[in-house]
């Protein structure tokens, strides 16, 4: 009895683990922050690897004043996007079941960087994004890949 308990347990554990490794990020490991053409901004938004809400990932947007919203990537597990933005204030977003966002009121030849999490929800993890300052991204995104 015990040693059938033991195989169903070892199937079950391997099975998520390989559920949870197919939905990370695959792109090229971070290795340093780039400069901002003349005159643009840049924005990192990164996801540190974690268990929780390991297998959730959303796709991140950006909205400006004149309505304009792109999606810059998708956001999962130990991932990061960059993307280069012209100055102004602009709405970096993501949804699952709910959605959050932060506003940056960007400058010219500036960086930003924006925190991905999941939390839990009722169905699916929901996002929650948060403007850290560069030194912390600096210390937490050398860990993650590129997400596409």
């Amino acid at each position: 009895m015990y040693f059938r308990k033991s195989i169903y347990l070892s199937i079950g554990l391997t099975f998520v683990a390989l559920l949870v490794s197919g939905c990370g990020a695959k792109g090229e490991k971070f290795q340093s922050f780039k400069n901002p053409d003349n005159g643009k901004s840049l924005i990192y938004v990164y996801r540190p690897s974690s268990f929780v809400g390991s297998g959730v990932f959303y796709d991140i947007h950006t909205s400006t004043n004149n309505n304009q919203d792109n999606v810059i990537g998708t956001l999962r597990n130990g991932g990061y996007i960059e993307t280069e933005i012209e100055p102004g204030e602009v709405e970096v977003w993501g949804k699952t079941e709910s959605k959050s966002s932060v506003t940056i009121d960007a400058k010219a030849n500036n960086m930003y960087c924006v925190k991905g999490t999941v939390g839990i929800g009722l169905l699916v993890g929901r996002p929650h994004l948060s403007i850290v300052n560069n030194e912390t991204c600096a210390l937490e995104i050398q860990s993650t890949q590129k997400s596409y």
